[in-house]
Order: structure tokens, then C-alpha cells, then sequence
């Protein structure tokens, strides 16, 4: 190559980086047509991998606007009618452990309101999701249920509490079918046992009370005419509605139409080494449970008893004076389970190790009191008058004379007790006395026996037109003069037990059965 050529070589190569420092300092400055250029040309390139569209966020999920009627009708009827007028009533004058359950109550049915506008936009949900939604009722009822166990201390409110702990699981209609009307007037009737106790006990103290009272049972009923109105076969679910998991109550947030997408999810984690198998499988209640399961633990009846087992003849206390000593019975081998973390029982005291109650005999008034004597043969009431009563009350083995002529002589909760009586004006009467023995050396008119296994009565000649009733008794023997011989031969009769009941004419025939040899 020339000399010449490669001078006009150089010369270009010299325009060229002055051009290129030339627009390098326009696009320095931004401006420039060069600049509006490229940034033009820039927007008008192809597509790039890194811009992405927007995408469509989902359409918002359907909300309820407007309460229904029966949602509407349990706001006017049962919260703000009932409800809140008696929480009101409650402040008032209660204690703080009456208000607090009251309180537990409001909540109750506030929640109860929830569940009822959820069934009137929804379709009826399967039973594993019904028993998810029943939750909060179930937690309701078991914090009622508590508030009156925890405050047990309150004695003089403790009908109180009992009265609104009864009537708390009425809100289980919700699981009843078809008839869930009647199965709240049940609670209501068992309920109205407690409040009658509240109202006879505050009846002259405070009306107050009857009041209140009065208010928890007409919650009751009128939650019981709003079920006759609009849920008379159980609770009534909407067949147009939503399914659960798409329904949202009033007043929740809808999500933003024109936000951006949400992030994208975190990377998943390293994995890991499986864990180790469990130890011995063991029993836990299923997490929702089902409609059946949900109330379950309200109503047991004889199911309560089911996983009792039966007590070995090794584990008696009773019969191993050994166990006795520790106080404590070691678990059956191989049951599993160690009592290192239970408390051990306190155990009830053996009637033969409770203390001997003291004695007494006393005139009080017009009332002798003849109590908890044992193996005394030498207890005499001295000249009875005709106004003194005499009372013989767990007595053992003893006997008792009665000089003179008293009103009335009872002998109550006595073994192998003897009575020797002279006279009475109105009558003698036995209870629950087993292995008794009376003898009546005058007049009685009336000889009253009940509950009471095992006696003998000896009558005099004076006392034959006496009248002896009996209720619940057995082996009970008369003895009466025999009639011709000398004083003290007496015949033994024995008291019927035994009776044959026939209908004529529209009405029951009792007669004695007699049995001849």
C-alpha cells in the first residue's frame, strides 16, 4: 500500500473518533435529535424477554349486601330484644362472676348470628365443614360451662349460675333435626328447675332475682318461636346460594381490581429426612368431628361410663391392707400409663374410723332429745306430760323407757333399738330403724311404720284397738295377749307383705294373699 493511501486512512479513522466523542457528549446531555431517536427506537424494538403483561387479577368474590329476613327478624326478636336487656339487667345487680358468664352468653348468640347469616347465602355444606363452622358455639358452651365450675365459691349465686349453664346449650338446635323446636323447650323446662330455686330463695329478699330469672327463660322461648318460624325442620341453608369457601359476610374487605400481582412464591425448602415412625398410636378427637360429634359431649347419657374398666381383686384397697398403707393403687401392669404425674385421691374415711357423734339427753321445750347412745340400757324419761313429745335418733343397741303419758314418741335412723311406752295421745312412730323393739304397756292409738326391716310389737290389753300402718317394711311381728292366760303370754302375728291387686268396676281391689298349710 501507497503512502498516500495510508495518510487518508489515518485521516479518516481521526474524523471518526471526533464524531464518536461528538455524540457520546450529546447523549451525555440527554438531548439532542439523536437522543429522541434512540429512545424511540428503543420503545419500537421487539420484545423483550424481560417485560412481562399484567395480568388479569380474578373477578371478586361474591358479597352479601343485604340481611335477609329471618336474620333480620333474630336481630329484633331475640339480641336486641331479649339478649341485651338482660345483660343490661344483669350489670345491674349481679356479681362479677354472674356477669361475666352473662357476658359469655351475648357472645353466644352474636355468634349464633353469624352462623345463621352464613346459612342463609350459603348451600348446605358437608359434614366435616358444618362442624368447622359449629367451633365457635362449641368453645361458647364449653366457657359457659366452666364459668360455673370455676365459681362454685359463690355459693349464694351458684343457682345462678347453674340456671344460665343449663340453659347455654340451646344453641345445639342448630344440629337438630328434624324437630329442633321441641329439643330447645327441653333445655328451657330443665333450665326453669334452677331459676324456681333462684326465684324461692330471693323471693322476699330482691325481686330482682324473679326478674332476672324470668328474663333468661324468655330468651329461651323466644328462640324457640324463631325456630317454629323460620328453621321448623332444622336449620334452613339457601340450595341457590355459594359454597362455604366462597362466601364472605357483609362488610368484609373485597380484594383491589387494579393492584399488582402478588409476589411470586418462595423458593420450596431443602429437603429433609423423614421423621422418626410414632411411639404407640393413641386416641385423639378428630379435629372437626362431623355434625353428630360436635355436640357429642353435651349429651352422653350412659356413655359416660363406657371406657371405665373393671377393678381387679388386687387393686382393691379393701382387700389388701398393703395398699392401703401407700395410699396410692399402682396402675394395672401393662396399661401404659405412670401415676408419677397424677395427684393421688384423698380417700373417703371408713365409717368405722368416723368420730363417735356425743350423746344427748334433754328436755328442750316440750321436746325430749334422746341421740346417739350405744349399748345403754338405763335411759328413762321421768314423768312424760301429756304436752312433751319424745325423740329417739340414732340410738344403738340401747333401750329407752317412757314413763307417764306423752303427745307422740318417733324413733328415727336406730339399730336393735327397744322402747317401752306406757302411754300416748297421738301416735308412735318408727323410721327407717331396723331390728326394733316396742311394747306399748297402755294405750296407743296409732303406730306408724316406714322403711323399716325386722321389728316386734308388743301390745297390751289396753292398746288392742290400735291402728298400725306400714310403708316399706318386712318381718314386722304383733304380739298381743292371749286371752284366757295369765299376763305376759303373749301370740305373735305377723304383719302381711304380701298382696293381690284386681280391677272391678273401674277401680283397683287389694286384698292380702294368704297362704294355708
Amino acid at each position: 500500500m501507497s503512502s498516500g493511501g495510508l495518510h487518508s486512512l489515518a485521516t479518516i479513522i481521526k474524523r471518526l473518533e471526533a464524531a464518536t466523542s461528538r455524540l457520546e457528549d450529546l447523549a451525555s446531555v440527554g438531548g439532542g435529535p439523536f437522543a429522541a431517536a434512540q429512545s424511540a427506537g428503543a420503545v419500537s424494538s421487539g420484545p423483550s424477554n424481560a417485560e412481562q403483561p399484567t395480568p388479569v387479577p380474578p373477578p371478586p368474590e361474591p358479597v352479601q349486601t343485604e340481611i335477609p329476613r329471618s336474620v333480620k327478624e333474630f336481630d329484633e326478636r331475640i339480641i336486641e330484644g331479649k339478649v341485651k336487656p338482660f345483660v343490661e339487667l344483669t350489670k345491674s345487680f349481679a356479681v362479677q362472676s354472674v356477669i361475666d358468664q352473662v357476658l359469655l352468653v351475648e357472645k353466644e348468640y352474636n355468634d349464633l348470628r353469624v352462623l345463621l347469616l352464613q346459612a342463609s347465602a350459603c348451600k348446605k355444606p358437608d359434614d366435616d365443614t358444618f362442624g368447622k363452622l359449629l367451633g365457635p358455639l362449641r368453645q361458647d358452651i364449653e366457657a359457659i360451662t366452666r364459668a360455673k365450675e370455676t365459681n362454685r365459691k359463690d355459693r349464694d349465686w351458684f343457682n345462678h349460675l347453674s340456671t344460665i349453664a343449663e340453659g347455654g346449650v340451646a344453641v345445639g338446635w342448630v344440629t337438630v333435626t328434624p324437630k329442633p323446636g321441641p329439643y330447645v323447650k327441653e333445655i328451657k323446662e330443665s333450665t326453669e328447675f334452677y331459676g324456681l330455686k333462684v326465684t324461692r330463695e330471693f323471693k322476699e329478699k330482691d325481686p330482682r332475682h324473679a326478674e332476672w330469672v324470668k328474663g333468661f327463660i324468655g330468651i329461651l322461648e323466644e328462640l324457640r318461636k324463631y325456630i317454629m318460624d323460620f328453621h321448623t325442620t332444622g336449620l334452613t341453608w339457601n340450595p341457590s346460594g355459594v359454597s362455604v369457601d366462597q362466601y364472605r359476610a357483609p362488610g368484609a374487605a373485597a380484594p383491589t381490581a387494579g393492584g399488582p400481582p402478588p409476589p411470586p412464591p418462595p423458593p420450596p425448602p431443602a429437603p429433609v429426612a423423614p421423621p422418626p415412625p410414632p411411639a404407640a398410636p393413641t386416641a385423639a378427637p378428630a379435629a372437626g368431628g362431623g355434625v353428630a360429634a360436635v355436640f357429642a359431649e353435651l349429651n352422653r347419657g350412659e356413655e359416660v361410663t363406657k371406657g371405665l374398666r373393671k377393678v381387679d381383686k388386687s387393686e382393691m384397697t379393701h382387700k389388701n391392707p398393703a395398699l392401703r398403707a401407700g395410699g396410692v393403687v399402682p396402675d394395672k401392669p401393662g396399661s401404659g400409663s405412670s401415676p408419677a404425674h397424677k395427684k393421688p385421691t384423698k380417700p373417703a374415711k371408713p365409717q368405722a374410723l368416723a368420730g363417735k357423734k356425743p350423746t344427748k339427753f334433754v328436755l328442750e321445750g316440750n321436746k325430749w332429745l334422746i341421740e346417739h347412745y350405744e349399748n345403754d340400757t338405763s335411759l328413762v324419761v321421768e314423768n312424760g306430760d301429756k304436752s312433751q313429745t319424745v325423740n329417739i335418733y340414732g340410738c344403738k343397741n340401747s333401750t329407752i323407757q317412757v314413763r307417764g303419758k306423752v303427745n307422740a314418741v318417733t324413733l328415727v335412723n336406730c339399730v336393735k333399738t327397744s322402747v317401752l311406752v306406757e302411754s300416748v295421745i297421738a301416735s308412735i312412730s318408727v323410721t327407717n330403724s331396723p331390728s326394733f323393739a316396742l311394747q306399748v304397756t297402755g294405750t296407743a292409738p296409732t303406730i306408724q311404720l316406714d322403711s323399716t326391716d325386722s321389728g316386734q310389737i308388743y301390745l297390751s290389753k289396753d292398746s288392742l284397738g290400735v291402728e298400725i300402718t306400714t310403708a316399706k317394711c318386712s318381718a314386722i311381728n304383733v304380739s298381743i295377749p292371749e286371752e284366757g292366760e295369765e299376763e305376759g303370754v303373749f301370740v305373735e302375728h305377723p304383719i302381711p307383705e304380701m298382696f293381690r291387686t284386681t280391677v272391678k268396676d273401674g277401680k283397683l281391689v287389694t286384698t292380702v294373699v294368704e297362704h294355708k298349710g
